[in-house]
């Protein structure tokens, strides 16, 4: 691997090899909190959130998961990651006495954990991968574009303080649902619009929900209503990524009710 240092107002890192080429226009905290942006068309993308502030400038040539094996990012898969009875299967996890769960996928998880979070009611959260193919994914696998897994946040609410129709409130108002494997310049299938339900009642609220959005709206909306699957959590440092103060450090609050603006990297 080579790595080049290019002299600018703004520091680059570029990483070069023949089929992948990294350059970002503003340092990383960590190296492990590099996001691999792959997908059909999105050679050139630009990272994005609930909020219109300016944001670095990321372009990724997409890489193969060989190379990517090979230059130590890849997850040296076996076989049996590869049987899909096991993602397609029901999320087996149980909720704290008197809670529920609930899933969202609206883009990057890190911005719409913290919208979450700051929800009266909701007592936890975590991010994950859900409704793909292989077993235990890393977020490189998701990344790959091959999975079919979505970038989730799995909410923990307390019925009684909060109905679930709040959180399909928050959930609208959030995202823009009109727009398939996008959010933003965020592009590929792990940022699909989805509502993944544990109930019968979920699930009729959430359809009857959508219907009135698209009334609202005057647009089609592609949000996929799924039974809730799997959930793979995804690697610690995603966790309450904007919250511990994401890749710049900048902590951002998750008190309930709070409505300061989002920033995406933190």
């Amino acid at each position: 691997m080579l790595l080049k240092l290019l002299p600018a107002t703004s520091s680059a890192y570029s990483t070069a090899s023949n089929s992948l080429q990294v350059f970002v226009s503003s340092s990383f905290s960590t190296p492990a909190k590099t996001k691999f942006l792959p997908s059909l068309s999105r050679f050139s993308v630009k990272r994005s959130c609930f909020s219109s502030q300016t944001r670095p400038y990321t372009t990724v040539t997409k890489p193969s998961m060989n190379l990517l094996n090979k230059l130590g990012f890849g997850s040296g898969r076996s076989s049996e990651n590869y049987d899909s009875a096991i993602p397609q299967g029901p999320d087996d996890d149980i909720p704290a006495p008197g809670q529920q769960f609930a899933q969202f996928g609206a883009g990057c998880f890190w911005g719409v954990e913290l919208v979450f979070q700051r929800v009266p009611g909701v007592s936890k959260t975590e991010v994950g991968y859900t409704q793909g193919l292989v077993h235990n994914p890393a977020y490189e696998d998701v990344c790959a574009g091959t999975t079919n897994h979505s970038e989730v946040v799995r909410v923990q609410y307390d019925p009684k303080q909060c109905a679930f129709e709040n959180l399909l409130d928050t959930f609208w108002t959030k995202h823009d649902p009109t727009t398939p494997n996008r959010q933003g310049n965020d592009v590929g299938t792990q940022y699909r619009s989805g509502i993944y339900y544990y109930t019968p009642e979920q699930e009729k609220a959430a359809r009857e929900s959508l219907e009135q959005q698209e009334k609202q709206l005057g647009r089609k909306i592609v949000t996929e209503i799924l039974p809730a699957k799997k959930f793979y959590r995804a690697e610690e440092y995603h966790q309450q990524y904007l919250e511990k103060g994401g890749r710049f450090g900048f902590k951002q609050s998750s008190a309930k009710g709070c409505n300061d603006p989002i920033r995406c990297y933190g």
